[in-house]
């Protein structure tokens, strides 16, 4: 995938990415990112890098987060995650009708 990283980067680098307004954990190194810079390097670095699914699901879970809402188009993490802890409440949304739900329950949505 390094290849079409370059190309990524440059699409990019034309986008726009405020500063987050709410916790962002980057997959990369499990960590919060409040860095745009960072975002996009890590938005990059993600096309060939290996994800550390199992370290973000713990660092969420040591932050004491257990609602967490997974935009998909299969819900692969949902059930790589319950393999990893059970203390969680992953909600999938991959076509409207997961989009309203979630959205009703966690009232983002009226």
């Amino acid at each position: 995938m390094k290849p079409i990283a370059y190309k990524f980067k440059k699409f990019l680098d034309k986008i726009i990415i405020n500063k987050p307004k709410i916790k962002f954990i980057n997959n990369i190194n499990c960590k919060y990112e409040k860095s745009s810079k960072n975002i996009k390097k890590n938005l990059v670095k993600q096309l060939y890098s290996t994800i550390n699914w199992i370290g973000c699901i713990k660092f969420i879970e040591k932050q004491n987060i257990f609602n967490i809402i997974e935009f998909t188009p299969k819900i692969m993490l949902k059930k790589i995650s319950k393999k990893i802890t059970n203390n969680m409440n992953i909600n999938s949304i991959y076509n409207l009708q997961t989009f309203l739900l979630t959205s009703k329950k966690y009232k983002i949505y009226k």
